[in-house]
């Protein structure tokens, strides 16, 4: 008698990426249904990227941007809309970053979170290219930190009067950096602030990619600097507010659980191929 034929199972992914995965879909579609904010966890990679090596410095060309902005008038607020925007998905400060010929786009298989099932297809990249400002490789998306959660962290700390300890909390906050619940009684008023009340908590980290970026936090802290700078009208240089911080591979990032196993398993696989046995 002629066996039943079997199918083939179907290839599952491992159990890390696909938690990943779904973390990484929902959050697309909390993008797609609207609302301000920057949708979070864009990840940079400066190996994948060579550190910038063969690029140029785009940090006259950011200048000229905001100069242009300052001869018309341009307030503060209005300089924070043109260049932070109000997209969940890209800026325009890293819009147009990304679409420079000085922008390096990342070697996939070098990436360090290959892997982990974060979007990367044509319609959607979780991988920002990485630009080199004032000599410092930094990816493109902490251009959107430096212009749009540092607007969030002016208006906390400035136009609300809540001072910069809170407005540190908040990026903190979006980034997942502590348990939740350490944040219970100031997420109210985080859930007020615009990409807080559409992403909310962990979303630019621990919530949807598992990377808990502390170069995000700094781009965030020389972004609410540079705003000041430009209220006062002593602004002079992006290059005032780009330090090594904000290059991730100089201040490293945290991970969840389950990312950490695969950054720790693809960089076991990159010295193995790369490192010369002693």
């Amino acid at each position: 008698m002629r066996q039943p034929r079997r199918h083939a199972p179907k290839p599952s992914r491992p159990r890390a990426a696909g938690t990943l995965w779904f973390a990484a879909s929902l959050w697309l579609a909390l993008a797609q249904w609207g609302g301000a904010g920057r949708c979070g966890a864009w990840e940079a990679d400066c190996r994948a990227c060579d550190y910038c090596r063969a690029s140029g410095d785009i940090a006259a060309k950011i200048d000229a941007r905001i100069r242009r902005h300052l001869a018309t008038g341009g307030s503060v607020r209005e300089i924070a809309l043109a260049e932070g925007g109000t997209s969940l998905l890209r800026s325009p400060i890293e819009t147009w970053a990304k679409s420079l010929p000085e922008a390096v786009r990342p070697n996939r298989a070098l990436l360090r979170y290959r892997g982990s099932g974060l979007p990367d297809s044509p319609l959607l990249s979780a991988y920002s290219p990485s630009v080199k400002v004032k000599g410092v490789c930094i990816g493109t998306d902490k251009l959107a930190h430096l212009f749009q959660q540092g607007w969030e962290y002016y208006s906390i700390a400035v136009l609300d009067g809540k001072g910069e300890a809170l407005a540190e909390r908040y990026g903190e906050w979006l980034e997942g950096k502590e348990p939740r619940a350490s944040y219970s009684r100031d997420e109210p008023y985080f859930l007020t602030q615009p990409s807080g009340r559409v992403l909310g908590y962990g979303s630019f980290g621990r919530t949807t990619s598992g990377v808990i970026s502390h170069a995000d936090l700094a781009a965030n802290r020389s972004g609410l600097r540079m705003y000041g700078d430009l209220a006062r009208g002593s602004f002079t240089s992006i290059s005032n507010y780009v330090s090594s911080a904000l290059c991730e591979e100089v201040n490293p990032n945290t991970y969840t659980p389950e990312m950490q196993r695969i950054v720790d398993h693809n960089e076991r696989e990159w010295q193995r191929a790369h490192v010369p046995k002693p």
